[in-house]
């Protein structure tokens, strides 16, 4: 029932879900508890001219109907979908009451209704659609292969039956059994139930057609064995598929034509819903910032790491109830800070904005392809979507600054409660008042981004359409003099972009406000440091100083990605698309791809990504992460003979496929029940106490994993019983009466499928109690309209509704019962299990996002990426890629937690389930992923006025050599004279400026200083792909992590800098006497002994690229062997070339001058610099939670509480061994995990 959990899940989306309504579409709309913008609370100090309080409302009462349906959350996005759920069956029923039908169909019109639940009616038109052509088509290929069975069936009862003998049995009046037939008819089904159920397993969109077809397939079978004839047959699947098919033809009317919900609604709704959590982060923000200007912002995210809202609340409910049995008074709960409140509601945003943006990359596709009466067309919402999701990152982004303060917290060992040592008071307490100075200062411009950002999104939300225009606006909408209005203007109207961009500009031109405040807090506490080394001062200035600039970076990008938004949106109106509307059809292509995308089978990597840099007459190189994934025991076919053995390879691996084995217990299952239907003495007793719907609950309630297994037997039994009870009070509260009957019945419906939407994830349970009323109920009122003798004719005799709902109780639960026991024999597959290969595939994935961020920031770099508008060059298809990859994590991370919380209802044998250790790889993961997005977005959105200055010195660029040309194209890839892809200067769009540079003679020297960075901590980068895929293979495997694992220090880049510098000062001054023209020389080795300092031995900073993380504690590890390779290592000057940045001061006295903060290149610098080093700090992390999992290879030994392994000729070791004897003894270590 996944596909249907997921189905359901659209109307969770904002648009179909009372959790999620529209936004207010003003930027002072009211507040309401679900995640969407309360600007009264967010905006409080917002200019009273620009936003309008709204009048003040009479507070609702507790209680009553509009405090009943607000708490319900009973708004027009639940009640339509629920009404449209339960027509069809309503329908269907009503339908049965009429004489021809009930005459045509008999015993088997009680299908029609249940049928037409499953054809899910409320689902959005372009998913229900798909559903239907898939459901059409199982119908029918299971009416055939039903058919074709009956067929051999009946053949194999004459082939059988002595000559001169009646199929009927004269002293009963029935078919006579025969053993044949119903061989035939086992085989049959056994071979149809695995093979769907393998379809079920490898592709999820055939869930509810596999639900259909088994439904066929069951009836078949087990009431073919009393089908003497093929005429019989023939008929009786006639009458069969007819049923099934009118089911599916009410659903389809009452999708298309009552109150129809296209794709494009719910993906709209999306987008308000987004916008709405847009607007409330970036309010939180602006709270969360301001209590930083006063308070301890180490202290509070501490208390926010450690005191969570709901774990502190569960802990005090347990300890409120063991009071309570011992006769004493509970304590008082402890009560959160009010900036850690709203730490956590801003986590929970940030939270919300992720699953928001995940539901839009997955419903876009649906969008995309629908038929639709509207404006935008597939191609703008794709766009829209771009814009969105642009437009989120650097807003979440600004939320780091919390794990940021809490990292420093927890390495400076402040989050501890315990007394502190003065010097660590006084240095925090310093640390606090530069942090304090610094938000002062971001505050007046944050104020003013929020709230500009606040205004453009809705500005663009109501231009496109995306949220309704306010009447206000509507009544002054002919009134285009924007300018005599002035700040008056409001969201929506004419010009009110410039609005806008006037308050970005205003933004901008207060940038730098909090580093000048830093210099001058730097500079007073400078004056007081004692006890502090020169290197520990200059880490922590550095630090301060990125983390600074890395606010302001994101800052400004959400200011930027707005203006995107909004420009998008004046483009729209500009060209006359939202003037009027017009018929929207999917094109030839976009179908074909629809259909293709129904078979295919995602992998969890980035492979198989065709037409990657295919680029005509131009030779690229690919490597292999380009490819399909390779055998490692076979070489690519090079003969037809080898071709045709890897179609018979195919074929094998099928049938050893997981999938393979899930649908043989199904099938299993399934003949474990129908094997009574199949012998002579029990048959009789199957067909009359209906034990096919006990078969066919195991095609509903099969799963693959035992916890859901669990759950949903719990779930199931107690849905039926609640069917029983529910079909109990309709049947007799009318008296019997059939429109009485008819009324209560569609009540009952309504009232379930509300718990259908609003808990997607009871959806089962919920799905079983509605077709068991159906089946309750149609079947009373079927036996009424037709008379008991015809209902009797099938085998199945009549009872009344108080025996007939008990029995169908029992028929479900045994059905529920048998598809468990086959979950979990003979082996069960957890969910435990597919946790840690979901967080395997997130690592693979993570060290592929990675890999392609660097190669794509290298290709920049080096001018050969060529225009990423410009399709099939490296810079589109590797954007393509990261892309991919980015909507595969997007859905792979709510997989993750729902196995997380699926393996809670697992019974634990042995020992107990590390749930901690996995709940940190996945916040671990998650935050990654975070960061590498932010790094990539850097890198492909660069400041406009960073990019208009470089444009500006064009005639420079072209007079530079190739390799001494500045990289104009590390901010944004442009046709170069070097690059194989240059395109004419005119075909590039040249963006506005929100601000230029008054001087641009030296902008080009951070961008050159970056270029060869870049190239100097390649091996280190390369560490950080190694590590992940290491990480990713063992949790995987199981195999135990080596001992130890290179991993990049922090702020590595600016020791790669300083490195640079320190070859600079001792490169000759006569080896090139023209500076303003170098030669170009071989660039640095990519070995990491090469790109280690040569004066380390001179310098009390160890400025080596790497650093040696101990698998068992995740921490560096401070020996001989952790800084060999600046030790021993002394570059060949003939090696580097003379590195010459004009004006540039990058050694480690000036690296961190305010001249070089204002320079096109050093933003990025610093936040990759930030960047990088919470994801190293983050693999630290990986690798000690892994480790604890999997064990570490570690074969020390202890010797009277020492540990050494010199004995062995391995060097000093680290650690004591696993296997330690005891003190005084030597014992053998052993590995960890085994």
């Amino acid at each position: 029932m996944a596909s249907i959990t997921n189905a359901d899940a659209h109307l969770e989306a904002n648009g179909l879900d009372s959790d999620n309504p529209r936004p207010d579409p003003i930027p002072n709309g009211n507040n309401n508890d679900d995640g969407h913008a309360d600007m009264e609370d967010v905006e409080e100090d917002v200019d009273a001219t620009a936003l309008r309080a709204p009048a003040p409302k009479k507070k609702p009462s507790r209680y009553g109907f509009a405090a009943t349906k607000a708490k319900l959350g009973l708004n027009r996005n639940v009640i339509i979908p629920m009404l449209k759920g339960s027509l069809p069956p309503i329908i269907g029923i009503a339908m049965l009451q009429s004489n021809p039908v009930a005459e045509y169909f008999l015993t088997l019109g009680y299908l029609i209704p249940i049928i037409s639940v499953l054809g899910l009616a409320l689902l959005p038109r372009g998913k229900f659609l798909q559903n239907l052509v898939l459901n059409v088509f199982a119908v029918g290929f299971g009416a055939a292969i039903a058919l074709l069975a009956l067929w051999s069936s009946v053949k194999a009862r004459e082939h059988t039956t002595p000559a001169g003998e009646s199929v009927i049995d004269p002293a009963t009046g029935k078919v006579r059994y025969n053993s044949s037939q119903s061989v035939v008819l086992a085989v049959w089904l056994f071979v149809n139930i695995w093979f769907v159920n393998v379809l079920r397993a490898k592709f999820p969109a055939f869930v509810v057609p596999v639900i259909l077809y088994s439904i066929l397939v069951n009836v078949a079978s087990t009431f073919g064995t009393k089908l003497p004839t093929v005429h019989a047959a023939e008929h009786f699947i006639q009458e069969l598929i007819t049923a099934m098919l009118a089911g599916l033809a009410l659903s389809t009317g009452v999708n298309l034509f009552i109150i129809p919900i296209s794709s494009r609604m719910v993906v709209f709704g999306e987008f308000a819903g987004a916008i709405g959590l847009l607007r409330k982060a970036m309010g939180l923000q602006k709270k969360y910032l301001v209590g930083l200007e006063q308070l301890d912002m180490f202290a509070v995210v501490t208390h926010q790491a450690t005191m969570d809202a709901k774990e502190a609340e569960r802990r005090y409910k347990k300890k409120a109830k063991k009071a309570k049995k011992a006769g004493k008074e509970p304590g008082i709960q402890p009560a959160m800070t009010k900036e850690a409140a709203i730490g956590l509601a801003l986590k929970t945003a940030v939270g919300q904005i992720r699953e928001m943006v995940g539901k839009i990359q997955a419903d876009i596709a649906f969008a995309k392809r629908d038929a639709a009466w509207g404006k935008l067309d597939a191609k703008d919402l794709g766009e829209i979507a771009r814009l969105l999701r642009n437009a989120a990152i650097p807003i979440v982004g600004i939320s780091s600054i919390m794990d940021i303060f809490q990292r420093v917290a927890e390495r400076r060992g402040w989050n501890v409660d315990a007394e502190e040592d003065i010097r660590v008071l006084e240095q925090k307490d310093r640390e606090k008042r530069v942090w304090n100075e610094a938000m002062k200062r971001i505050h007046v411009p944050f104020k003013i981004l929020s709230e500009a950002v606040d205004q453009g999104l809705t500005h663009a939300a109501i231009r496109l359409e995306i949220l309704p225009k306010p009447k206000a606006n509507k009544k002054a909408e002919k009134d285009a003099d924007v300018e005599a209005k002035g700040d008056s203007a409001n969201p929506g109207d004419d010009g009110f972009s410039e609005v806008v961009k006037h308050k970005i500009e205003r933004f901008a031109s207060m940038q730098g406000e909090a580093l000048r405040a830093w210099v001058r807090e730097r500079e007073l506490v400078r004056s007081s440091e004692d006890g502090m080394s020169t290197a520990e001062i200059r880490e922590r200035d550095q630090a301060q100083l990125y983390c600074l600039i890395y606010m302001e970076r994101l800052m400004q990008a959400s200011g930027e990605a707005m203006l995107d938004l909004v420009a998008f949106a004046e483009k729209k109106i500009a060209d006359d698309t939202m003037s009027k509307n017009r018929l929207i059809f999917p094109s030839q292509r976009r179908l074909r791809k629809w259909m293709v995308s129904i078979f295919r089978e995602e992998d969890s990597g980035a492979e198989q990504s065709p037409d990657i840099l295919e680029t005509g007459a131009n030779v690229v190189y690919v490597g292999d992460g380009y490819n399909k994934k390779k055998d490692p025991e076979h070489l690519p076919p090079t003969s037809a003979w080898q071709r045709a053995g890897n179609v018979l390879r195919v074929i094998s691996a099928f049938f050893a496929s997981g999938e393979c084995a899930f649908g043989f217990r199904v099938a299993c299952a399934t003949m474990t029940i129908g094997i009574i239907v199949f012998l002579e003495r029990t048959q009789a007793f199957f067909i009359a106490q209906r034990l096919v719907w006990a078969m066919i609950m195991v095609a509903i309630s099969m799963t693959t994993t035992s916890g859901q297994s669990i759950f949903g037997f719990l779930c199931r039994i107690g849905g039926t019983v609640l069917a029983m009870i529910f079909s109990y009070i309709v049947w007799y509260i009318v008296d019997e009466k059939t429109p009485g009957v008819i009324v209560f019945l569609w009540l009952s419906l309504f009232i379930d499928f509300y718990f259908l939407i609003k808990f997607p994830r009871f959806a089962p349970a919920v799905l079983i109690t509605i077709v068991t009323q159906c089946l309750i109920i149609g079947y009373e009122l079927q036996v009424r309209k037709i008379g008991i003798l015809a209902a009797a004719s099938s085998g199945q005799p009549f009872f009344p509704t108080y025996k007939l709902a008990p029995y169908r109780l029992a028929a479900v639960a045994g059905g529920c019962f048998v598809a468990f026991i086959w979950t979990v024999f003979p082996s069960p597959i957890t969910d435990r299990t597919w946790l840690r290969r979901d967080l395997s595939a997130a690592l693979y994935l993570l060290a592929n996002y990675f890999g392609v961020i660097t190669t794509t920031v290298k290709s920049q770099v080096d001018g050969t990426a060529g225009n990423p508008d410009i399709p099939k060059t490296p810079a589109h298809e590797l954007g393509k890629i990261r892309l991919k990859i980015f909507s595969k994590m997007m859905l792979l991370l709510p997989s993750m937690m729902a196995h997380a919380d699926w393996q809670k209802w697992e019974p634990t044998i042995g020992g107990r389930f590390p749930r901690e250790t996995y709940e940190d790889i996945i916040t671990r993961t998650q935050r990654i992923m975070s960061y590498l997005t932010f790094m990539s977005y850097t890198m492909n959105h660069p400041p406009a006025e960073h990019l208009a200055a470089l444009r500006g010195q064009k005639e420079d660029l072209e007079a530079e050599s190739p390799l001494t040309a500045p990289p104009s194209n590390l901010l944004q890839p442009q046709p170069t004279t070097s690059s194989v892809y240059s395109t004419p200067d005119a075909e590039v769009e040249e963006p506005k400026p929100l601000r230029t540079r008054g001087d641009s003679t030296n902008n080009r020297d951070w961008l050159n200083a970056l270029s060869e960075v870049f190239h100097e901590i390649s091996p280190s980068h390369h560490n950080i792909v190694s590590t992940l895929m290491l990480l990713s293979n063992s949790l995987f495997t199981g195999h135990s992590l080596p001992p130890f694992l290179p991993l990049p220090r922090p702020y590595e880049m600016t020791r790669a800098l300083i490195r640079l510098d320190k070859r600079y000062a001792t490169t000759s001054p006569t080896s090139n006497p023209n500076p303003s023209s170098p030669s170009p020389p071989p660039r640095p080795s990519s070995s990491v002994s090469s790109s280690s300092s040569s004066s380390s031995s001179t310098s009390s900073e160890d400025l080596s690229p790497l650093m040696v993380i101990s698998s068992r504690t995740g921490q560096p590890v401070h020996d001989s062997f952790s800084s060999s390779s600046s030790s021993s290592s002394h570059p060949n000057p003939h090696h580097h070339r003379r590195l010459h940045f004009k004006n540039l001061r990058i050694d480690k006295d000036h690296v961190l001058d305010a001249e070089n903060v204002e320079k096109p290149g050093y933003a990025e610098f610093a936040v990759l610099e930030i960047c990088s080093t919470l994801v190293c700090d983050d693999l630290e992390g990986l690798i000690k939670s892994i480790s604890a999992l999997v064990g570490v290879v570690d074969f020390s030994y202890t010797v009277g509480g020492s540990s050494t392994s010199s004995s062995f000729g391995s060097g000093s070791g680290s650690g004591a061994g696993d296997g330690a004897g005891r003190k005084g003894s030597v014992g053998p270590g052993k590995r960890k995990g085994d």
